[in-house]
């Protein structure tokens, strides 16, 4: 899948609450997939505040449907 790819794919899932997303193309997170260590892109969310419970469920969401490993918030 390429970068532009996932990214669609995230904001799909974000743009229903209001948040859109980035992808940070050079930084890349250590996680755990089945037994093994994984290293993958990190999807960054941006857009109005609503509450922490929707951030969880959506960074749950991608890391679980995605090769996302960890999912950031930006607060501007």
């Amino acid at each position: 899948m390429t970068n532009e790819e996932l990214l669609a794919k995230v904001n799909e899932i974000v743009s229903p609450h209001g948040l859109r997303a980035e992808i940070f193309k050079d930084i890349y997170s250590v996680g755990v997939g089945g037994d093994e260590r994984t290293y993958t892109l990190v999807a960054n969310l941006i857009g109005p505040f609503s509450n922490w419970e929707l951030l969880g469920d959506l960074s749950r969401e991608i890391s679980n449907t995605l090769p996302i490993n960890r999912v950031t918030y930006q607060i501007t």
